[in-house]
C-alpha cells in the first residue's frame, strides 16, 4: 500500500514539474497528553500520550479549484517499545470554488484526514460549528485520523451545509460492514450589534451489516440521530477579547437490532451548551438530560456507536476549562481540564496538547481547534 502511494505521489510531482500546475504541500503535527481518572467499566482510567503527524503533497490546477493530495498519517504512542503505532495513507481529490447561486463549494473524495471534514464558524478564536462528541468521541478521533468516503460542504452568507460519508469497515467473510452518513445544516445571521444567532440541525445514520458468512444470531443494526439546535453569541470588546455563547436543543435517536427484538427503540433528551471566553481562557459547560442514549452500547460498543459513551446515561455534564498559552501563525499550545458527571459516576481528565501546522503558502488555516477531533 505504501509503495503504491509513493509511486502515485512521485507521478503527481512529475506532473506538476512538467506543466503549469502548482505543487502544494502541508504538514500537520499533534502531540497530546491526556490523563483520565475516574469513570466505570465503560469509561475506565487510562492515559493517551502520543504524537501524530500528517505530511501531504499534491498538485492543484485551475486557480487551485482542483487538487489531488496524498500522504500518510503516522500515529505513535509514547511508550518504551514503540508498540501500537499506525501508519495510514491519505489520498483524495478536492474541488473548492465558488458556484453562482450555490455559494462556496468544498468537495472531497477518497481517504481524507479527519480534520478536513469539519465545518467551523470561528470568531474570536472560538469554534462554533464542530463535530459534537455525541457523534464522535475524543478517543475515536485520536485513533482514527482518516475518514474513508466523501465530504461535501456549502457555505453562503446565511446558510451552511456540512455532510460526509465515512465507510468505516468493508464487508468480508468474517467482518461486518459499517458506515456512517452525517449531515449538518444551519442558518446564521450576520453579526449585528455584537450579536450572532444560528439555527442548525444534525442528522446522522450509523449502519452495521452482517458479514458474508454470519454467525448464528448476527443481524443488521441501525442507529439514527437527529438534533435540532438554536444558539446565540454575544461579543464583548472591539477585538472580541471576550464573548458569551449559549445553545439549546434536543438529542433524539432511534435504534433497531435485527434479529433481536427487531423493533425501533426511541430515545430523547435535552442538550445544551454555555461557553465564556476571555482573552486566552475559555470555560464551557455541556449538558444532556433525558433518556439513556446508545441502548445497544454494551453489545456493540464503538463498532456501532462513534459517539462518547457518557451519553449512555440519563444525565451527563461535561465542564471544560481551557487555557491557550501560546498561539502563533503556525502552532498552538493548550492545556485543558475536563470534569465529567453522570447519574452513575464522575471522571476527571487533564490534557496538554500542541499543534503545529505549516503549508506551501506559509500561513495557518485556523479552522480547527487545537484539541484533536
Amino acid at each position: 500500500m505504501l509503495k503504491r502511494l509513493v509511486a502515485i505521489l512521485i507521478a503527481v510531482m512529475s506532473l506538476a514539474a512538467a506543466s503549469a500546475q502548482e505543487l502544494e504541500w502541508n504538514v500537520d503535527m499533534n502531540a497530546v497528553f491526556n490523563n483520565r481518572e475516574g469513570g466505570n467499566d465503560e469509561t475506565p482510567d487510562q492515559t493517551f500520550i502520543f504524537t501524530r503527524i500528517t505530511p501531504q503533497i499534491g498538485v492543484s490546477m485551475d486557480s487551485t479549484r482542483h487538487r489531488i493530495m496524498g500522504g500518510v498519517t503516522w500515529y505513535q504512542p509514547m511508550n518504551d517499545h514503540l508498540h501500537g503505532y499506525k501508519v495510514l495513507p491519505s489520498l483524495y481529490y478536492n474541488y473548492k470554488g465558488y458556484r453562482k447561486g450555490v455559494g462556496l463549494v468544498d468537495f472531497k473524495f477518497g481517504m481524507i484526514p479527519n480534520e478536513l471534514k469539519t465545518s467551523t464558524l470561528s470568531i474570536g478564536g472560538l469554534n462554533y460549528i464542530n463535530t459534537p462528541t455525541f457523534l464522535r468521541s475524543d478517543s475515536i478521533s485520536y485513533l482514527t485520523p482518516n475518514i474513508n468516503g466523501v465530504v461535501f460542504k456549502v457555505d453562503r452568507r446565511h446558510f451552511w451545509l456540512n455532510s460526509w460519508l465515512d465507510w468505516r469497515q468493508i464487508q468480508t467473510n468474517h467482518r461486518r460492514e459499517a458506515f456512517q452518513v452525517t449531515g449538518m445544516v444551519g442558518w446564521k445571521s450576520t453579526v449585528k450589534h455584537d450579536n450572532l444567532f444560528q439555527l442548525s440541525a444534525i442528522l446522522s445514520y450509523n449502519h452495521l451489516a452482517k458479514s458474508k458468512q454470519p454467525v448464528e444470531g448476527e443481524g443488521v443494526v441501525d442507529n439514527a440521530i437527529f438534533s435540532p439546535n438554536f444558539s446565540y453569541c454575544r461579543f464583548i470588546g472591539n477585538n472580541f477579547d471576550a464573548l458569551f455563547y449559549a445553545s439549546a436543543g434536543m438529542l433524539m435517536s432511534v435504534d433497531r437490532d435485527r434479529p433481536g427484538e427487531n423493533k425501533w427503540l426511541s430515545r430523547i433528551g435535552f442538550i445544551g451548551q454555555l461557553a465564556g471566553v476571555w482573552k486566552w481562557l475559555m470555560l464551557t459547560e455541556n449538558i444532556y438530560v433525558g433518556q439513556q442514549q446508545m441502548p445497544f452500547y454494551e453489545k456493540y460498543g464503538s463498532l456501532l456507536y462513534q459517539g462518547d459513551q457518557f451519553y449512555h446515561n440519563k444525565f451527563y455534564s461535561r465542564t471544560d476549562l481551557v487555557a491557550t498559552f501560546l498561539k502563533r501563525d503556525y502552532m498552538d499550545l493548550e492545556a485543558r481540564l475536563t470534569y465529567h458527571i453522570t447519574d452513575k459516576t464522575t471522571a476527571f481528565w487533564q490534557q496538554l496538547a500542541v499543534r503545529f501546522y505549516i503549508n506551501s503558502d506559509y500561513r495557518r488555516h485556523r479552522k480547527q481547534p487545537i484539541i484533536v477531533r
